[in-house]
Protein backbone atom coordinates (compact mmCIF):
# COMPACT_ATOMS: atom_id res chain seq x y z
CA UNK A 1 0.00 0.00 0.00
CA UNK A 2 2.78 2.41 0.37
CA UNK A 3 4.84 1.63 -2.18
CA UNK A 4 1.32 2.29 -4.39
CA UNK A 5 0.80 5.67 -2.88
CA UNK A 6 4.19 6.53 -3.35
CA UNK A 7 4.22 5.73 -6.99
CA UNK A 8 0.70 7.42 -7.74
CA UNK A 9 1.38 11.01 -5.33
CA UNK A 10 4.85 10.82 -7.75
CA UNK A 11 3.07 10.04 -10.56
CA UNK A 12 0.56 13.27 -9.88
CA UNK A 13 3.66 15.19 -8.47
CA UNK A 14 6.19 15.45 -10.88
CA UNK A 15 4.44 16.63 -13.90
CA UNK A 16 2.76 19.21 -11.19
CA UNK A 17 6.50 20.53 -9.60
CA UNK A 18 7.14 20.44 -13.42
CA UNK A 19 4.90 22.91 -14.26
CA UNK A 20 5.77 25.30 -10.81
CA UNK A 21 9.21 25.16 -12.21
CA UNK A 22 8.25 26.30 -15.52
CA UNK A 23 6.10 29.12 -14.12
CA UNK A 24 8.91 30.34 -11.82
CA UNK A 25 11.30 29.66 -14.72
CA UNK A 26 9.71 32.56 -16.55
CA UNK A 27 10.59 35.13 -13.58
CA UNK A 28 13.98 33.42 -13.75
CA UNK A 29 14.69 34.15 -17.04
CA UNK A 30 13.67 37.71 -16.61
CA UNK A 31 16.05 38.02 -13.74
CA UNK A 32 18.72 36.41 -15.59
CA UNK A 33 18.62 38.84 -18.67
CA UNK A 34 17.96 42.05 -16.10
CA UNK A 35 21.14 40.95 -13.99
CA UNK A 36 23.12 41.37 -17.39
CA UNK A 37 21.79 44.27 -18.79
CA UNK A 38 22.19 46.46 -15.21
CA UNK A 39 22.15 46.55 -11.53
CA UNK A 40 19.30 49.43 -11.54
CA UNK A 41 17.42 47.30 -13.73
CA UNK A 42 17.56 43.96 -11.25
CA UNK A 43 16.91 46.22 -8.52
CA UNK A 44 13.50 47.59 -9.90
CA UNK A 45 12.38 44.05 -11.14
CA UNK A 46 13.13 42.71 -7.45
CA UNK A 47 10.94 45.10 -6.10
CA UNK A 48 8.24 45.19 -8.86
CA UNK A 49 8.68 41.04 -9.12
CA UNK A 50 8.25 41.41 -4.79
CA UNK A 51 4.56 43.53 -5.13
CA UNK A 52 3.34 41.32 -8.23
CA UNK A 53 4.19 37.95 -6.13
CA UNK A 54 1.93 38.75 -3.02
CA UNK A 55 -1.06 39.24 -4.88
CA UNK A 56 -0.28 36.66 -7.38
CA UNK A 57 -0.18 34.57 -4.70
CA UNK A 58 -3.36 35.39 -2.71
CA UNK A 59 -5.42 34.78 -6.52
CA UNK A 60 -3.38 31.35 -6.84
CA UNK A 61 -5.09 30.31 -3.58
CA UNK A 62 -8.48 30.88 -5.50
CA UNK A 63 -7.29 28.68 -7.83
CA UNK A 64 -5.94 25.95 -5.61
CA UNK A 65 -10.11 25.11 -4.69
CA UNK A 66 -10.55 24.06 -7.87
CA UNK A 67 -8.62 20.82 -7.41
CA UNK A 68 -9.64 20.14 -4.26
CA UNK A 69 -13.20 20.45 -4.90
CA UNK A 70 -13.09 18.73 -8.17
CA UNK A 71 -11.43 15.37 -6.19
CA UNK A 72 -13.73 15.25 -3.29
CA UNK A 73 -16.22 15.34 -6.34
CA UNK A 74 -14.44 12.41 -7.54
CA UNK A 75 -13.87 10.50 -4.77
CA UNK A 76 -17.49 10.64 -4.06
CA UNK A 77 -18.56 9.86 -7.18
CA UNK A 78 -16.20 9.09 -10.11
CA UNK A 79 -18.93 9.68 -12.67
CA UNK A 80 -19.86 13.41 -11.13
CA UNK A 81 -18.92 15.73 -14.01
CA UNK A 82 -21.08 18.36 -13.05
CA UNK A 83 -19.14 18.83 -9.42
CA UNK A 84 -15.85 19.35 -11.43
CA UNK A 85 -17.13 21.65 -13.94
CA UNK A 86 -18.82 23.48 -11.28
CA UNK A 87 -15.41 23.77 -9.66
CA UNK A 88 -13.84 25.00 -12.65
CA UNK A 89 -16.67 27.74 -13.64
CA UNK A 90 -16.05 29.03 -9.71
CA UNK A 91 -12.51 28.99 -9.86
CA UNK A 92 -12.64 31.15 -13.39
CA UNK A 93 -14.91 33.50 -12.14
CA UNK A 94 -13.15 34.47 -8.97
CA UNK A 95 -9.85 34.40 -10.19
CA UNK A 96 -11.44 36.92 -12.84
CA UNK A 97 -13.11 39.11 -10.54
CA UNK A 98 -9.86 39.62 -8.44
CA UNK A 99 -7.15 39.73 -11.16
CA UNK A 100 -9.74 42.50 -12.68
CA UNK A 101 -8.90 44.37 -9.68
CA UNK A 102 -5.21 43.50 -9.34
CA UNK A 103 -4.71 44.48 -12.56
CA UNK A 104 -6.24 47.99 -12.46
CA UNK A 105 -4.56 48.26 -8.92
CA UNK A 106 -0.92 47.70 -10.23
CA UNK A 107 -1.12 50.60 -13.01
CA UNK A 108 -0.76 52.43 -9.06
CA UNK A 109 2.03 50.85 -8.10
CA UNK A 110 4.33 54.03 -8.03
CA UNK A 111 2.50 55.90 -5.10
CA UNK A 112 2.97 52.02 -2.85
CA UNK A 113 6.82 52.66 -3.59
CA UNK A 114 7.28 56.04 -2.60
CA UNK A 115 5.19 55.27 0.47
CA UNK A 116 7.02 52.64 1.50
CA UNK A 117 10.06 54.55 1.30
CA UNK A 118 11.77 53.25 -2.12
CA UNK A 119 14.55 54.84 -3.85
CA UNK A 120 12.91 57.01 -6.12
CA UNK A 121 15.73 55.72 -8.60
CA UNK A 122 14.27 52.61 -8.21
CA UNK A 123 10.64 53.26 -8.28
CA UNK A 124 10.82 55.15 -11.61
CA UNK A 125 12.17 51.88 -13.03
CA UNK A 126 9.89 49.29 -10.82
CA UNK A 127 6.00 51.20 -11.57
CA UNK A 128 6.64 51.12 -15.36
CA UNK A 129 7.38 47.70 -15.00
CA UNK A 130 4.32 46.39 -12.84
CA UNK A 131 2.38 48.51 -15.65
CA UNK A 132 3.89 46.62 -18.31
CA UNK A 133 3.16 42.97 -16.39
CA UNK A 134 -0.34 43.73 -15.41
CA UNK A 135 -1.00 42.26 -18.63
CA UNK A 136 -0.81 38.58 -17.35
CA UNK A 137 -2.38 38.91 -13.79
CA UNK A 138 -5.64 37.31 -16.18
CA UNK A 139 -4.24 35.06 -18.08
CA UNK A 140 -1.82 33.21 -15.35
CA UNK A 141 -4.31 32.42 -12.54
CA UNK A 142 -6.68 31.30 -15.32
CA UNK A 143 -3.71 29.05 -16.50
CA UNK A 144 -4.13 27.80 -12.89
CA UNK A 145 -7.24 27.52 -12.63
CA UNK A 146 -7.39 25.13 -15.68
CA UNK A 147 -4.27 22.95 -14.63
CA UNK A 148 -5.94 22.41 -11.32
CA UNK A 149 -8.65 20.59 -13.44
CA UNK A 150 -6.38 18.83 -15.31
CA UNK A 151 -4.47 17.17 -12.21
CA UNK A 152 -8.00 16.52 -10.35
CA UNK A 153 -8.12 14.32 -13.30
CA UNK A 154 -4.61 12.84 -12.41
CA UNK A 155 -3.43 14.18 -16.04
CA UNK A 156 -1.14 17.10 -15.04
CA UNK A 157 0.93 16.62 -18.29
CA UNK A 158 -0.91 18.66 -20.82
CA UNK A 159 -0.11 21.62 -18.49
CA UNK A 160 3.56 21.18 -17.91
CA UNK A 161 4.32 20.72 -21.44
CA UNK A 162 2.94 24.51 -22.21
CA UNK A 163 4.65 25.85 -19.57
CA UNK A 164 7.62 24.27 -20.93
CA UNK A 165 6.78 25.76 -24.20
CA UNK A 166 6.28 29.54 -22.54
CA UNK A 167 9.42 29.21 -20.70
CA UNK A 168 11.46 29.49 -24.62
CA UNK A 169 8.70 31.83 -25.57
CA UNK A 170 9.68 34.29 -23.19
CA UNK A 171 13.63 33.66 -23.31
CA UNK A 172 13.09 34.65 -26.87
CA UNK A 173 10.27 37.38 -26.72
CA UNK A 174 12.34 38.86 -23.54
CA UNK A 175 15.80 38.50 -25.02
CA UNK A 176 14.89 41.22 -27.71
CA UNK A 177 12.34 43.58 -26.01
CA UNK A 178 14.74 43.92 -23.05
CA UNK A 179 17.87 44.29 -24.94
CA UNK A 180 16.63 45.63 -28.53
CA UNK A 181 16.92 43.68 -31.54
CA UNK A 182 15.74 43.75 -35.78
CA UNK A 183 15.25 47.65 -35.29
CA UNK A 184 13.26 46.98 -32.29
CA UNK A 185 14.59 49.62 -29.51
CA UNK A 186 16.07 48.14 -25.72
CA UNK A 187 12.87 48.57 -23.42
CA UNK A 188 14.77 46.87 -20.63
CA UNK A 189 12.80 46.24 -17.42
CA UNK A 190 9.56 46.94 -19.40
CA UNK A 191 10.33 44.78 -21.96
CA UNK A 192 10.79 42.46 -19.45
CA UNK A 193 6.70 43.08 -18.38
CA UNK A 194 5.36 42.83 -21.94
CA UNK A 195 6.95 40.12 -22.89
CA UNK A 196 6.05 37.83 -19.77
CA UNK A 197 2.36 39.53 -20.23
CA UNK A 198 2.44 38.21 -23.80
CA UNK A 199 3.68 34.65 -23.44
CA UNK A 200 1.10 34.02 -20.29
CA UNK A 201 -1.58 34.69 -23.06
CA UNK A 202 -0.42 32.51 -25.37
CA UNK A 203 -0.20 29.84 -22.77
CA UNK A 204 -3.65 29.87 -21.06
CA UNK A 205 -5.23 29.96 -24.98
CA UNK A 206 -2.65 26.83 -26.02
CA UNK A 207 -4.02 25.13 -22.55
CA UNK A 208 -8.11 25.83 -22.82
CA UNK A 209 -7.67 25.07 -26.61
CA UNK A 210 -6.30 21.72 -25.70
CA UNK A 211 -8.74 21.06 -23.28
CA UNK A 212 -12.03 21.87 -25.71
CA UNK A 213 -9.62 19.44 -28.06
CA UNK A 214 -8.96 16.96 -25.73
CA UNK A 215 -11.79 13.60 -25.59
CA UNK A 216 -11.79 13.37 -21.52
CA UNK A 217 -11.53 17.03 -20.83
CA UNK A 218 -14.15 17.66 -23.37
CA UNK A 219 -16.56 15.17 -21.52
CA UNK A 220 -16.70 18.06 -19.04
CA UNK A 221 -18.25 20.53 -21.05
CA UNK A 222 -16.16 23.67 -19.28
CA UNK A 223 -17.09 25.78 -22.19
CA UNK A 224 -20.64 26.11 -21.19
CA UNK A 225 -21.85 28.42 -19.49
CA UNK A 226 -18.59 28.92 -17.50
CA UNK A 227 -19.69 32.68 -16.53
CA UNK A 228 -22.97 31.63 -14.62
CA UNK A 229 -23.24 30.23 -11.08
CA UNK A 230 -24.79 30.64 -7.87
CA UNK A 231 -24.52 32.64 -4.77
CA UNK A 232 -24.36 29.62 -3.00
CA UNK A 233 -21.77 28.06 -4.56
CA UNK A 234 -19.81 31.37 -4.71
CA UNK A 235 -19.86 31.43 -0.96
CA UNK A 236 -18.93 27.99 -0.75
CA UNK A 237 -15.60 28.38 -3.24
CA UNK A 238 -14.74 31.22 -1.30
CA UNK A 239 -15.15 30.29 2.29
CA UNK A 240 -12.63 27.52 1.49
CA UNK A 241 -10.29 29.55 -1.05
CA UNK A 242 -9.91 32.84 0.72
CA UNK A 243 -8.32 31.06 4.21
CA UNK A 244 -6.19 29.75 1.28
CA UNK A 245 -5.17 33.00 -0.15
CA UNK A 246 -4.26 34.56 2.98
CA UNK A 247 -2.26 31.57 4.07
CA UNK A 248 -0.33 32.11 0.66
CA UNK A 249 -0.08 35.43 1.00
CA UNK A 250 1.62 34.99 4.70
CA UNK A 251 4.04 33.28 3.48
CA UNK A 252 4.84 35.22 0.19
CA UNK A 253 4.11 38.45 1.98
CA UNK A 254 6.97 37.32 4.04
CA UNK A 255 9.17 37.38 1.52
CA UNK A 256 8.11 39.72 -0.36
CA UNK A 257 7.99 42.61 2.17
CA UNK A 258 12.11 41.19 3.27
CA UNK A 259 12.73 42.96 -0.71
CA UNK A 260 11.31 45.77 0.36
CA UNK A 261 12.80 45.87 3.75
CA UNK A 262 16.25 45.44 1.53
CA UNK A 263 15.31 48.33 -0.42
CA UNK A 264 16.05 50.55 2.62
CA UNK A 265 19.24 48.87 3.08
CA UNK A 266 20.67 49.40 -0.35
CA UNK A 267 20.45 49.04 -4.09
CA UNK A 268 23.02 45.86 -3.47
CA UNK A 269 20.66 44.07 -1.14
CA UNK A 270 17.97 44.04 -2.64
CA UNK A 271 19.30 42.79 -5.74
CA UNK A 272 21.31 40.05 -4.24
CA UNK A 273 18.43 39.25 -2.18
CA UNK A 274 16.43 38.89 -5.15
CA UNK A 275 19.11 36.79 -6.96
CA UNK A 276 18.88 34.24 -4.32
CA UNK A 277 15.42 34.32 -3.33
CA UNK A 278 15.35 33.14 -6.86
CA UNK A 279 16.83 29.95 -6.48
CA UNK A 280 15.01 29.10 -3.03
CA UNK A 281 11.83 29.74 -5.32
CA UNK A 282 13.03 27.25 -7.72
CA UNK A 283 13.18 24.47 -4.78
CA UNK A 284 10.47 25.58 -3.26
CA UNK A 285 8.63 24.96 -6.58
CA UNK A 286 8.99 20.95 -6.10
CA UNK A 287 7.24 20.62 -2.97
CA UNK A 288 4.97 22.80 -3.57
CA UNK A 289 4.08 20.95 -6.50
CA UNK A 290 3.93 17.58 -3.78
CA UNK A 291 1.73 19.83 -1.93
CA UNK A 292 -0.86 20.20 -4.77
CA UNK A 293 -0.44 16.17 -5.43
CA UNK A 294 -1.24 15.44 -2.03
CA UNK A 295 -4.40 17.62 -2.12
CA UNK A 296 -5.66 15.34 -4.36
CA UNK A 297 -4.58 12.31 -3.26
CA UNK A 298 -5.88 13.49 0.06
CA UNK A 299 -9.27 14.57 -1.37
CA UNK A 300 -9.83 11.42 -3.08
CA UNK A 301 -9.62 9.63 -0.27
CA UNK A 302 -11.38 11.79 1.87
CA UNK A 303 -14.51 11.88 -0.09
CA UNK A 304 -14.05 7.85 -0.32
CA UNK A 305 -14.25 8.23 3.76
CA UNK A 306 -11.17 6.52 3.66
CA UNK A 307 -8.85 7.64 6.83
CA UNK A 308 -6.36 5.50 6.47
CA UNK A 309 -5.50 6.64 2.94
CA UNK A 310 -5.62 10.22 4.25
CA UNK A 311 -2.87 9.51 6.69
CA UNK A 312 -1.22 7.31 4.16
CA UNK A 313 -1.41 10.00 1.02
CA UNK A 314 -0.06 12.96 3.66
CA UNK A 315 2.13 11.67 5.54
CA UNK A 316 4.08 9.89 2.18
CA UNK A 317 3.73 12.97 0.72
CA UNK A 318 5.32 15.07 3.12
CA UNK A 319 8.20 12.64 3.64
CA UNK A 320 9.09 13.26 -0.18
CA UNK A 321 9.22 17.03 0.66
CA UNK A 322 11.16 17.19 3.48
CA UNK A 323 13.74 14.63 1.62
CA UNK A 324 14.09 16.52 -1.57
CA UNK A 325 14.71 20.00 0.22
CA UNK A 326 17.00 18.02 2.13
CA UNK A 327 19.24 17.88 -0.69
CA UNK A 328 18.59 21.29 -1.78
CA UNK A 329 19.86 22.53 1.57
CA UNK A 330 23.14 20.74 0.76
CA UNK A 331 23.27 21.93 -2.85
CA UNK A 332 23.16 25.99 -0.97
CA UNK A 333 25.75 25.11 1.34
CA UNK A 334 28.37 23.63 0.07
CA UNK A 335 27.39 25.01 -3.82
CA UNK A 336 25.75 28.19 -3.35
CA UNK A 337 28.98 30.55 -5.21
CA UNK A 338 28.78 28.39 -8.36
CA UNK A 339 24.83 28.89 -8.43
CA UNK A 340 25.31 32.60 -7.86
CA UNK A 341 27.33 32.87 -10.61
CA UNK A 342 24.90 31.94 -13.49
CA UNK A 343 23.67 35.84 -12.62
CA UNK A 344 26.45 37.82 -11.17
CA UNK A 345 29.48 36.99 -13.65
CA UNK A 346 31.64 39.51 -11.17
CA UNK A 347 33.48 37.51 -8.12
CA UNK A 348 34.68 40.55 -6.46
CA UNK A 349 31.04 42.68 -6.83
CA UNK A 350 29.23 43.47 -3.24
CA UNK A 351 26.01 42.14 -5.05
CA UNK A 352 27.87 38.54 -5.69
CA UNK A 353 29.33 38.45 -2.21
CA UNK A 354 25.70 39.12 -0.21
CA UNK A 355 24.01 37.47 -2.70
CA UNK A 356 26.43 33.88 -1.53
CA UNK A 357 25.77 34.84 2.06
CA UNK A 358 21.88 34.70 1.49
CA UNK A 359 22.23 31.55 -0.52
CA UNK A 360 23.47 29.96 2.89
CA UNK A 361 20.58 31.15 4.96
CA UNK A 362 18.37 29.50 2.36
CA UNK A 363 19.80 26.39 3.22
CA UNK A 364 18.83 27.02 6.98
CA UNK A 365 15.16 26.68 6.18
CA UNK A 366 14.69 24.37 3.11
CA UNK A 367 13.36 21.24 5.46
CA UNK A 368 11.22 23.23 7.52
CA UNK A 369 9.95 25.30 3.60
CA UNK A 370 9.23 21.86 2.10
CA UNK A 371 7.68 20.43 5.34
CA UNK A 372 5.30 23.66 5.60
CA UNK A 373 4.62 23.17 2.13
CA UNK A 374 3.27 19.39 1.61
CA UNK A 375 1.16 19.67 5.05
CA UNK A 376 -0.92 22.45 3.95
CA UNK A 377 -1.73 20.86 0.54
CA UNK A 378 -2.69 17.98 2.47
CA UNK A 379 -4.71 19.92 4.95
CA UNK A 380 -6.26 21.83 1.64
CA UNK A 381 -7.44 17.91 1.00
CA UNK A 382 -9.04 18.12 3.56
CA UNK A 383 -10.99 21.50 3.00
CA UNK A 384 -9.07 22.38 6.42
CA UNK A 385 -8.11 26.29 5.71
CA UNK A 386 -9.11 28.22 8.05
CA UNK A 387 -7.15 27.12 11.37
CA UNK A 388 -3.66 26.51 9.05
CA UNK A 389 -4.26 30.72 7.59
CA UNK A 390 -4.64 31.52 11.86
CA UNK A 391 -1.25 29.66 12.06
CA UNK A 392 0.68 30.70 9.10
CA UNK A 393 -0.27 34.41 9.79
CA UNK A 394 1.16 34.04 13.56
CA UNK A 395 4.37 32.42 12.44
CA UNK A 396 5.54 34.55 9.46
CA UNK A 397 4.09 38.18 10.75
CA UNK A 398 3.74 37.76 14.31
CA UNK A 399 7.33 36.03 14.74
CA UNK A 400 8.71 35.64 11.16
CA UNK A 401 8.33 39.34 10.68
CA UNK A 402 9.05 40.94 13.68
CA UNK A 403 12.47 38.97 13.72
CA UNK A 404 13.32 40.09 10.37
CA UNK A 405 12.78 43.64 11.22
CA UNK A 406 14.67 43.27 14.81
CA UNK A 407 17.30 41.61 13.09
CA UNK A 408 17.91 43.65 9.64
CA UNK A 409 17.44 47.22 11.48
CA UNK A 410 18.64 46.61 15.11
CA UNK A 411 21.68 45.13 14.74
CA UNK A 412 24.96 44.81 12.59
CA UNK A 413 23.36 41.88 10.79
CA UNK A 414 20.94 43.85 8.08
CA UNK A 415 20.50 41.68 4.99
CA UNK A 416 21.65 38.29 7.20
CA UNK A 417 19.10 39.53 9.98
CA UNK A 418 16.29 39.52 7.60
CA UNK A 419 17.12 36.20 5.99
CA UNK A 420 17.62 35.00 10.03
CA UNK A 421 13.70 36.27 10.16
CA UNK A 422 12.58 34.19 7.26
CA UNK A 423 14.14 31.02 9.24
CA UNK A 424 12.60 31.63 12.16
CA UNK A 425 8.76 32.08 10.59
CA UNK A 426 9.12 28.95 8.47
CA UNK A 427 10.21 26.98 10.96
CA UNK A 428 7.36 28.05 13.44
CA UNK A 429 4.80 27.39 10.92
CA UNK A 430 5.83 24.03 9.90
CA UNK A 431 5.89 23.01 13.42
CA UNK A 432 2.26 24.24 13.91
CA UNK A 433 1.15 22.76 10.39
CA UNK A 434 2.51 19.06 10.86
CA UNK A 435 0.88 19.35 13.97
CA UNK A 436 -2.64 20.11 12.74
CA UNK A 437 -2.30 17.39 10.66
CA UNK A 438 -1.26 14.93 12.41
CA UNK A 439 -4.07 15.80 14.46
CA UNK A 440 -7.08 16.00 11.98
CA UNK A 441 -5.97 12.47 10.73
CA UNK A 442 -5.86 10.87 14.17
CA UNK A 443 -9.25 12.08 14.96
CA UNK A 444 -10.64 10.77 11.44
CA UNK A 445 -9.03 7.12 12.11
CA UNK A 446 -10.58 7.44 15.29
CA UNK A 447 -13.94 8.68 14.10
CA UNK A 448 -13.99 6.05 11.23
CA UNK A 449 -13.28 3.00 14.12
CA UNK A 450 -15.95 4.13 15.95
CA UNK A 451 -18.53 4.28 13.13
CA UNK A 452 -16.71 0.57 12.13
CA UNK A 453 -17.67 -0.74 15.87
Amino acid sequence: MIVTEARATLTLALPIAGTQLAQVAIHTTDVWLLSHYSEAALGAASLGIAVYNILWMLGLGLSMVTPALAAQARGRDAQDKDGVRHAVHDGLICTGIYGLVCTVALWFAASFFRLTGQPESLTALAAPFLQAVSGMFIPSLWFMVLRGFCAALERPRPAMAMMLMAIMLNAGINSVLIFGAFGLPALGVVGAGIGSSLVNLITVIGLGLYIARDPQFREYRLANGWWRTTAARLRGFLRIGVPISLTLGAEVGLFSVAALLMGRIGTAEVAAHQIALQWATIAFMVPMGIGQAATVRVGLAAGASDAAGVMRAGWIAILMGIGFMGCTALIFAFGGEWLIRVFVADTTSRVYALAVSYLGMAALFQLVDGAQAVANGALRGLKDTAIPMVMTVIGYWGIGFTTAVWLGFYTAQQGRGVWAGLVVGLSVVAAMLLWRFARRTHRLRRMQMRSVA
